[in-house]
């Protein structure tokens, strides 16, 4: 799966420099697609289905960069995702209150902050700025450089997971076998520093991962500015 993406990847989205491995979004807007799905929701094989699709789409961490946020709030049914976390969750719910709808649920697709039933593998149509992330072995330095003010900024980075399945034995889901791609390991967030007109940022990742989603937002909403990211391993 990944080799498919790894020259055009080396020429327009990441580099090694220096033992680091460098992340970089153009100026347009870099969509941010996300999935909210559980292991234990029998209706969301067929949203994970379409996330495993992008895989294989030229757009790839060039025009759109694909998290899966696996949530626990279907934990109960009878079968613990093993991706499953709380913090997913509450994203999810803080998404919930943005938008003043009454309920969370599986599988949501969210694109740049707006919930959707189809999402499209595209950019967006705006132009916010270059960012930059660079991996040097756990560290990741963040760099953003808007094309307009902002007040107060939040930096986000999510190790994904390369293609999963899972054997589930009991729930919903029973009998089947799962399989992801895009899992969100963990979620790392941290305010931005703006030194000019430069925001940066940095933060320490503690999961080993095979590709990673970074992305920078508001200090005030969860929507998505600006995103970047790519696969770790050839």
């Amino acid at each position: 799966m990944k080799s498919l993406f790894l020259i055009p990847l080396a020429l327009s989205t990441a580099s090694a420099l220096a033992g680091s491995l460098v992340f970089q979004s153009p100026a347009y807007r870099v969509s941010l697609i996300e999935l909210y799905t559980s292991e234990g929701c029998c209706s969301c094989p067929p949203a994970e289905q379409k996330m495993n699709s992008f895989a294989g789409h030229q757009g790839l961490w060039n025009d759109f960069v694909p998290v899966a946020f696996h949530v626990d709030y279907w934990n109960y049914l009878g079968w613990e995702d093993r991706f499953s976390n709380p913090d997913f969750s509450t994203r999810q719910r803080t998404y919930s209150k943005q938008w003043k709808a009454r309920t969370v649920y599986t599988p949501c697709f969210v694109t740049n902050g707006n919930a959707t039933r189809h999402p499209i593998p595209k950019a967006g149509k705006t132009n916010p700025g270059i960012l930059k992330a660079e991996l040097s072995g756990r560290m990741l330095s963040i760099t953003f450089k808007p094309t307009k003010k902002h007040s107060g900024l939040k930096a986000w980075a999510a190790p994904l997971s390369d293609r999963q399945t899972t054997a589930v034995q009991s729930g919903e889901n029973r009998g089947r076998t799962l399989e992801h791609c895009f899992v969100a390991l963990d979620l790392n967030e941290t305010a931005m520093t703006r030194t000019n007109d430069i925001w940066t940022a940095e933060l320490r990742l503690n999961n080993a991962a095979s590709a990673l989603a970074v992305w920078v937002s508001s200090d005030r909403s969860l929507e998505p500015i600006q995103a970047t990211g790519g696969w770790l391993e050839p």
